[in-house]
C-alpha cells in the first residue's frame, strides 16, 4: 500500500509561518511516520508559493490558490493505481477533486468543519450548520466560487471519502446532523494528543531571559492573530481587573484575511490597559516557544471556535493549567483538575478564581494528563485506519 498525503499548508516548517494546527499536524505525522515507516508515504504540497504568501492572501487570491492546488493534488494522485493507493487529505476546501478521485480510498482529516465555523462565527450561532447545508443544496449552484469551495467541496468530501478523521465527538455529531446519510462507522474520532516539546526551562531563568518580573502573574496565549482566536476577550477582561503586576504574553503572528486589522485592534486595546502589561512577541517557535511556555503561570485559550487545540495540549505538556472558552476543543481536552471552561460572561470571574488557585499543583495534573496522551499514539491509530481501508 502507498499513501499519498496532500496538504495545502504543508511543507513550510522551516519558514515558521503562522499557518495553524493543520500544518502542524501534517509536519508531526510526516515526522512520526518517517520514524516508524508504517507504509511508503508520498507527500504532496504546494509548488511556487511560500507559507508567508499563503497567510497574506486575500479572499480571491486564496480561492485561486485552492483551485490550483486542487488540480495539482488530483493529478499527483491519478498517476497511481487506485488498487494500490490510499489518499490521505489534510484539507477539504483546499483538497483534491474528491469526485474525480471517487475510485480511490480517501481518508480526510477534518481540522475544521468550515460550515460549522461559518455558522458559529459569521452567523453568530443564530443559524445551525445543517440549515446552511440545506440552503446550499437548494441554491448552491448560484454561489460564487469561494463559497462553492466551502460547501460543495465539503459535501463531495463527505460523499466520496471512505474515512473521516475528526478530533472530537462534537465534530462527528455535527457532520452527522449536516449529512444524515453518512455512515457513522466512517467517522473516526481521533484526538491528536500532546505534541512532543522541548524540556521546560526554570521559570525564573525564562523570565529573566524574557525581561519579565520574577513575581508577576504571567498569562500566555499562543495562536495566530485572527478574529476567531478572540484574544480581545482576554484584554477586555483585564480592563475590568485591578490586580497589579499582570503580564500577558500574547504570542502569534497576524494571518489570513483579517489578521493584520485584528492585530492592530489588539495592540490598541492593550495600550489602554492600566493594570496589565501586554507583550507581543510575534510568532514564536523552537527555543522562544520553550521560554514563553516556561515563563508562564496560566495558559489562556479564548478562541471562539476550535475543533481540538494542539497548543492547549502543548501547554499541558509544559505543566500549565488553562482557561478556555466553551467549544469542541475544550470539551475534548479540559478537565476541572487543571483548568476551567468559561463563557464570555464568566471569563473574568473564572480568571480570578484560577489566579487564586494552586496553579503549580494544577499544572502537574495537566502535565500528567498530557504525558498519557502522546501524539505518537494518534499517529499509530491513524496508520491502522489507513491500513484497514486497504484490506
Amino acid at each position: 500500500m502507498r499513501v499519498v498525503y496532500t496538504a495545502a499548508h504543508g511543507g513550510f516548517a522551516q519558514e515558521h509561518a503562522p499557518l495553524g494546527g493543520g500544518a502542524a499536524v501534517f509536519e508531526m505525522l510526516s515526522a512520526e511516520w518517517a520514524r516508524t515507516q508504517p507504509f511508503p508515504l508520498q507527500r504532496v504540497t504546494p509548488h511556487a508559493v511560500s507559507g508567508r504568501e499563503i497567510v497574506a492572501f486575500n479572499t480571491g487570491s486564496y480561492a485561486r490558490f485552492c483551485r490550483h492546488f486542487q488540480a495539482q493534488t488530483t493529478t499527483a494522485v491519478q498517476v497511481h493505481s487506485p488498487a494500490e493507493t490510499v489518499v490521505l487529505v489534510n484539507d477539504i476546501a483546499e483538497g483534491p477533486d474528491f469526485r474525480a478521485l471517487r475510485d480511490y480510498r480517501i481518508a480526510t482529516i477534518w481540522h475544521v468543519d468550515v460550515v460549522a465555523y461559518i455558522a458559529a462565527i459569521y452567523c453568530r450561532g443564530f443559524v445551525r450548520p445543517e440549515t446552511l447545508v440545506r440552503i446550499h443544496s437548494g441554491i448552491g449552484a448560484m454561489y460564487p466560487d469561494v463559497l462553492r469551495l466551502i460547501f460543495q467541496k465539503q459535501a463531495d468530501c463527505v460523499r466520496y471519502s471512505s474515512a473521516h478523521i475528526v478530533p472530537s465527538p462534537a465534530m462527528k455529531e455535527i457532520i452527522l446532523r449536516c449529512y444524515p446519510r453518512t455512515d457513522p462507522a466512517r467517522i473516526h474520532v481521533l484526538p491528536w494528543g500532546a505534541p512532543a516539546v522541548l524540556p521546560r526551562v526554570d521559570k525564573q531563568e525564562a523570565r529573566r531571559r524574557l525581561g519579565l518580573p520574577p513575581d508577576a502573574l504571567v498569562l500566555l496565549t499562543l495562536s495566530r492573530l485572527s478574529p476567531e482566536k478572540n484574544q480581545q476577550l482576554l484584554l477586555d477582561a483585564l480592563a475590568g481587573w485591578d490586580r497589579p503586576n499582570v503580564h500577558v504574553l500574547l504570542c502569534g503572528g497576524a494571518a489570513y484575511m483579517h489578521g493584520q486589522k485584528h492585530a492592530e485592534m489588539l495592540r490598541a486595546r492593550a495600550a489602554q490597559l492600566k493594570h496589565a502589561t501586554v507583550h507581543f512577541p510575534g510568532h514564536v517557535h523552537g527555543e522562544q516557544k520553550q521560554l514563553h511556555f516556561s515563563a508562564a503561570d496560566l495558559y489562556v485559550f479564548p478562541s471562539s471556535h476550535e475543533s481540538y487545540g494542539l497548543t492547549l495540549m502543548e501547554a499541558f505538556q509544559y505543566g500549565l493549567p488553562a482557561l478556555t472558552l466553551d467549544h469542541a476543543g475544550a470539551r475534548a481536552a479540559m478537565r476541572p483538575e487543571f483548568g476551567a471552561i468559561a463563557t464570555p460572561a464568566t471569563f473574568l470571574e473564572k480568571l480570578k478564581a484560577l489566579a487564586a488557585a494552586d496553579l503549580p499543583a494544577m499544572g502537574r495534573a495537566a502535565q500528567a494528563y498530557a504525558r498519557e496522551r502522546p501524539f505518537s499514539n494518534a499517529a499509530a491509530q491513524l496508520a491502522a485506519i489507513l491500513w484497514k481501508l486497504q484490506s
